[in-house]
């Protein structure tokens, strides 16, 4: 009896400790100032034990390989100020990653998710096999296809076996396009990391390669087909959420190998501070109200009336041709950007409209713009256009390709040559 008494204290004490533990965290991350919890920094370190360094995000750190092919490594995808809620995302993928776990990036269409994947691979120094996933995707473009090369028939890896034989990270974008009996082929590759291949090998998990290895030489399990997946494979999904948008949901024994985060746009603070960082000419109030706009066109309200959803990514190239285009209006871009006259019924316009009305994004109407000149140099182009009695110049990339003969327009209501 006292020992049940004794262990049910001990047990308590365990639990109130891990109480007390999460109250705090919680209390560090709101004051912000205790350890560094609240804002997340990037750190590179080296090693003492050797010459390899340690990439850092808050408390979590993982090790930095050499990779063998360079060019297989995301490249311009991180900011050199990352955001905060960014680096939230990348310190959690960093820990699924150290526990050999495979993540599934779900949030609205766009590339945010991408981004944040490829973001990670860069940072990390790993090698990306990436494959966009459609309706039309079949098993052999994951696994192994059958070529013809010198009058012979030939299997070739294909990105899931290349990446589990390489150890490098498969990342899988449109998940929720592909058809049901494709994805169930890399249920064991996740699972078990293992995997039948048509040419007859058998991927098997590194350690229990290594402990194969231990009985057996290499030349046996050679002949046996045994090869051995890399123990830094890793697999990264990126998908919608299913029903709201359409696709086919992930099969719950699918569902369950991947750790699952909900990855949504920026905050409005650290989005509107990232929009106004290059801008020269162009004031930040109306940045604001265009950024406010579209965050009132995502919320529940709107998306509950059926409106599409804003495309919150491209409004950084809007705010650009602002910025260097004189008396462009607000709504003329944003009504580019989001044709909602051409997309939505009565009761949709209506509802768009107001909201422009609140935010002081009035219809000006949609003016005509002329094309004056345009001097080519190489693969730039100075291009002079007019509109009504302002005129404007811009430098465009025109391309390697010689145009042949006059330059030929097509009028639009838009657009007249």
């Amino acid at each position: 009896m006292w020992t049940c008494l004794r262990m049910n204290a001990e047990a308590a004490s365990r639990r109130l400790k891990q109480i007390q533990g999460v109250l705090q965290n919680g209390i560090r991350r709101a004051d912000g100032n205790r350890n560094g919890t609240a804002r997340l920094q990037i750190r590179l370190n080296s090693s003492n034990a050797s010459d390899s360094k340690i990439i850092t995000i808050g408390d979590v750190g993982i090790k930095i390989r050499n990779p063998k092919y360079p060019e297989l490594v995301p490249s311009k995808y991180l900011p050199k100020d990352v955001p905060q809620a960014i680096l939230r995302h990348l310190r959690w993928i960093m820990q699924k990653d150290l526990l050999g776990q495979d993540v599934f990036l779900i949030g609205p269409p766009g590339p945010f998710r991408r981004q944040v994947a490829l973001m990670y691979l860069e940072l990390t120094g790993r090698e990306a096999e990436y494959v966009s996933l459609s309706r039309d995707t079949t098993e052999s473009d994951l696994k192994q296809r059958r070529e013809i090369t010198g009058g012979s028939a030939f299997y070739i890896d294909q990105c899931a076996v290349r990446a589990a034989l390489q150890g490098r990270v498969l990342v899988l974008e449109g998940i929720e396009k592909a058809e049901r009996n494709v994805l169930p082929v890399l249920n064991n590759l996740l699972e078990n990391r293992e995997m039948q291949l048509d040419d007859g090998r058998f991927l098997v998990a590194a350690d229990r390669y290594d402990k194969l290895l231990q009985e057996h030489t290499r030349e046996e399990l050679d002949s046996l087909n045994l090869v051995r997946v890399d123990k830094n494979f890793r697999v990264i999904a990126l998908g919608l959420p299913i029903p709201r948008y359409q696709g086919n949901p992930l099969d719950p024994p699918l569902r369950s190998r991947f750790q699952a985060r909900d990855v949504h746009p920026l905050p409005f603070k650290e989005l509107l501070e990232n929009l106004q960082e290059n801008i020269q000419n162009l004031p930040s109030e109306r940045v604001s109200q265009i950024l406010s706009f579209a965050s009132t066109m995502l919320t529940t309200e709107s998306t509950s009336m059926g409106l599409p959803d804003f495309p919150l990514d491209n409004l950084k190239h809007i705010i650009k041709v602002m910025d260097n285009v004189n008396g462009i209006s607000s709504y003329e871009v944003l009504h580019r950007l989001y044709p909602y006259s051409s997309m939505l019924g009565v009761d949709g316009k209506t509802a768009v409209e107001d909201t422009l009305n609140k935010f002081e994004l009035v219809d000006p109407g949609l003016p005509v713009y002329n094309l004056t000149n345009v001097e080519r140099s190489g693969e730039m182009a100075v291009v002079d256009f007019k509109q009504g009695v302002i005129f404007n110049k811009l430098t465009v990339p025109a391309g390697v390709v010689e145009s042949g003969g006059e330059n030929q327009f097509i009028k639009t209501v838009l657009f007249s040559g």
